[in-house]
């Protein structure tokens, strides 16, 4: 709170009567950032026409990869961060994790089904394990974005996923 009083020169007791405190301040922020910085990335799978496909899931990964050249990039994602830290028992931030992952895995859930009615990826493809594992890729690739590696090794990570998306 301090930070926040010294950068945006607003009082202790006015954060405090708008927020409450650190925990509500910070789960208006997951909030807020949920519905901008996340449905923003999320508008490829969530866009009612044209149906998200293939090309979506490649778009998004491709967009994470002109993210990493945003010096940003270093802090990683919020909610993924959130997501590695939070207690369990703090139920309203679970909620908001939660939020998260429940629309990454519908967003590439639909793509890959749509994909598969296109007859863009195999007919015997498992959608489920694929979902999943894009799922995973994001946590790990979000992660991978925060350590002191060089940004190309994040880059040829992602282009590796991309890659293993042409052989479904």
């Amino acid at each position: 709170m301090a930070d926040l009083v010294q950068h945006s020169g607003v009082q202790r007791y006015g954060l405090y009567e708008t927020f409450g405190g650190k925990k509500e301040l910070f789960q208006r922020s997951l909030d807020l950032y949920l519905s901008t910085i996340i449905t923003q990335r999320f508008i490829l799978f969530e866009r009612k026409k044209p149906e998200p496909s293939l090309s979506a899931i490649e778009q998004f990964f491709g967009q994470l990869i002109a993210l990493l050249d945003h010096s940003s990039s270093a802090f990683g994602c919020l909610i993924i961060n959130t997501a590695v830290e939070v207690e369990p028992h703090d139920d309203a931030v679970v909620s908001i994790v939660q939020q998260y992952f429940d629309r990454l895995r519908r967003g590439f859930n639909r793509a890959l089904k749509s994909a598969k009615q296109n007859g863009e990826i195999s007919a015997s493809t498992d959608i489920a394990q694929v979902t999943e594992f894009l799922v995973g890729s994001v946590l790990g690739l979000t992660t991978y974005a925060r350590l002191p590696v060089p940004r190309t090794d994040v880059q040829a990570y992602i282009r590796g996923i991309l890659a293993m998306l042409e052989h479904l």
